[in-house]
């Protein structure tokens, strides 16, 4: 017997017909509905056996940390950078013209790379500025803790010479600070596991890290197209998709890269023999306009990026502007107190009252700079100059 075309029609035709007749699909077995046991209403209550003590100061010695070096670290220490980067002959930074296969799948890891390496220390920063404000607010929080409790410990002196007790108000606001040095506490230490993380540090270490630059805000705002301009240069996405543009014979790095971007834009456009045959003559199967069209949505968005990257940080600058006159302000407040107290007036209250504004301004503007930093490192990883520094 000879199998040809109308032999395989009529298998087709066979299983075609028994297709048409589907067995009866039995209903799947019915789970069994879990029960719990009926009880009277309770509320749920708040046990308080285990009292708190005061926070104590944070610890005298720590691991110094500065920007660059975490910046660095986590560039270092970036997941899987390392693994494309291994590529035989590593990796080329220079744009290629007529590269072979080899090279062009050195030049696409190695951006693919640096794209990794830019994410993870733009991320290890932004911890880096929250540890760094979370450390400085803990200092101040105590301040004003020790401020209220000498008020408070004034206030129950005079309530056992018979004077009426005005310790309540004060009590309730030590308990706040108290609850608020907790939650701090606990929120630098889940700072510190993130950046032993990011960073490849020992991970069980139990000395903290201790961020060593000064949050400093310039007086100056950042020139947004002279940051666009950057990142249309040394952004690694954009020079990857530039560099498939360059190669030849590069179909399937630039399938998997517009897989990456959206898995419909890598399907073949027909027959597999069809592709192959484009491929023999020279001629594009659309690859080519596809990665200009992702360059060209990827270059928009990363000036988007950068401009509202831009607008951000100088509307931080300017806040850290009015925060900072504000705690002129307060310290003249204290000063003036502080004249008049050690004149012999009796402005102890006012004094207390002045120190702890004061505090609380200085609390303001550590967030505004925090924050301007943070915004700060937003844009230079926008613009791609994280892994280049």
């Amino acid at each position: 017997m000879r199998w040809g075309a109308t032999s395989y029609a009529g298998w087709v035709l066979v299983a075609v017909a028994a297709g048409c007749h589907h067995p009866p699909v039995s209903a799947p077995p019915a789970r069994a509905v879990a029960e719990l046991p009926p009880a009277p209403r309770q509320v749920a209550g708040v046990d308080v056996a285990a009292t708190a003590a005061a926070p104590a100061a944070r610890p005298t010695t720590m691991r110094r940390l500065t920007a660059a070096e975490c910046r660095s670290l986590a560039a270092q220490n970036a997941p899987l950078a390392d693994d494309l980067d291994r590529h035989p002959g590593g990796p080329s930074r220079l744009r290629p013209r007529k590269a072979d296969q080899a090279e062009c799948g050195r030049l696409v890891r190695g951006y693919a790379a640096d794209e990794l390496r830019n994410r993870a220390a733009g991320d290890a920063l932004d911890d880096f500025y929250k540890l760094a404000r979370a450390e400085a607010q803990y200092d101040l929080l105590l301040a004003a803790r020790a401020e209220v409790a000498a008020r408070l410990a004034e206030a129950d002196a005079a309530a056992k010479h018979g004077f009426r007790d005005r310790g309540d108000a004060l009590r309730t606001q030590l308990h706040d600070f108290d609850a608020q040095l907790a939650q701090l506490d606990g929120g630098i230490g889940a700072l510190n596991a993130s950046l032993r993380g990011r960073l490849g540090l020992a991970g069980a270490d139990p000395t903290p890290l201790g961020p060593a630059d000064p949050l400093c805000v310039p007086a100056h705002d950042v020139d947004a197209d002279a940051a666009v301009r950057t990142a249309l240069r040394y952004r690694p996405d954009l020079n990857l998709i530039r560099a498939l543009l360059g190669c030849r014979d590069a179909a399937g790095l630039a399938g998997q890269v517009l897989s990456g971007i959206n898995p419909l834009l890598a399907a073949g456009s027909g027959h597999p023999v069809a592709a192959l045959l484009l491929a023999l003559c020279g001629k594009d199967d659309g690859t080519g306009d596809r990665l200009e069209s992702a360059l060209a949505g990827r270059e928009r968005q990363a000036e988007a990026e950068v401009r509202a990257a831009a607008a951000t940080l100088r509307g931080h600058r300017a806040a850290a502007a009015a925060r900072a006159a504000a705690v002129q302000d307060a310290a003249a407040k204290v000063e003036d107190f502080e004249a008049r107290a050690a004149a012999g007036q009796s402005v102890t209250a006012d004094l207390s009252a002045a120190r702890l504004e004061l505090l609380k301004a200085r609390g303001s503007l550590l967030e505004a700079a925090a924050e301007w930093h943070r915004a700060d490192v937003r844009l230079r990883q926008a613009t791609g100059a994280l892994v280049r520094e």
